[in-house]
Formats: C-alpha cells, sequence, structure tokens
C-alpha cells in the first residue's frame, strides 16, 4: 500500500456518502417523487435514480478531493489514474450499496 493516508481518507469518505445516501432516501427522496408516483410500481425505480444521482454527485465531490490531495504526487497521468480507479470502485460500492439498501426498505 503506497499511500496509506489516502486509502483512509477514501475509506471514510466512502463511509459517510453511505451515511448521507442512507439519511436522503429514509428521510428526503420521498419528497421529490410526485404525488401521483407515490403508490404506482415506478416509484421504486424513482427513488434508486435518485438515489443513484446523489451518490453520483457526492462521489464526484470525492473525486475532486482526491484529484486535490493528489496533486503534489507523480506525474498527472498516474494522479488521474489512480483517481479514476478510486472513483470507479466508490461508485460501484456506492451504487450496489444503495440498491440494496432501497430493495430491503
Amino acid at each position: 500500500m503506497k499511500r496509506p493516508f489516502y486509502t483512509i481518507i477514501n475509506v471514510i469518505y466512502q463511509v459517510i456518502i453511505c451515511w448521507l445516501l442512507v439519511i436522503l432516501n429514509a428521510f428526503y427522496n420521498d419528497l421529490l417523487i410526485p404525488e401521483r408516483l407515490a403508490h404506482s410500481s415506478a416509484r421504486l425505480g424513482l427513488k434508486i435514480l435518485i438515489a443513484v444521482t446523489e451518490a453520483v454527485i457526492l462521489i464526484a465531490a470525492a473525486y475532486a478531493g482526491n484529484r486535490m490531495s493528489l496533486n503534489d504526487k507523480d506525474d498527472k497521468a498516474t494522479q488521474k489514474n489512480i483517481a479514476n480507479r478510486t472513483g470507479i470502485v466508490q461508485l460501484i460500492i456506492t451504487v450496489c450499496f444503495m440498491v440494496v439498501v432501497i430493495l430491503n426498505g
């Protein structure tokens, strides 16, 4: 592990992102769904779409933080490669986590 601080910070980012998404899903996402769709079968798909959109926004913020924290390390191509791989892993973990939370809720 070449960058333990970077890894620890990203694990903390991931925990915060998942926690925020659970809170948003539990209390606020239902407010975004129109009343006419509240009892239809499209409600579940819409909740997943809203959660994934929120996840992408939060992961984009984490990605920007990663790019800034890697600014003084290695060359630009390596920085971008590391940040891209981290972002993809975070996106996969977050989307899977949110789908499981929504489907079980």
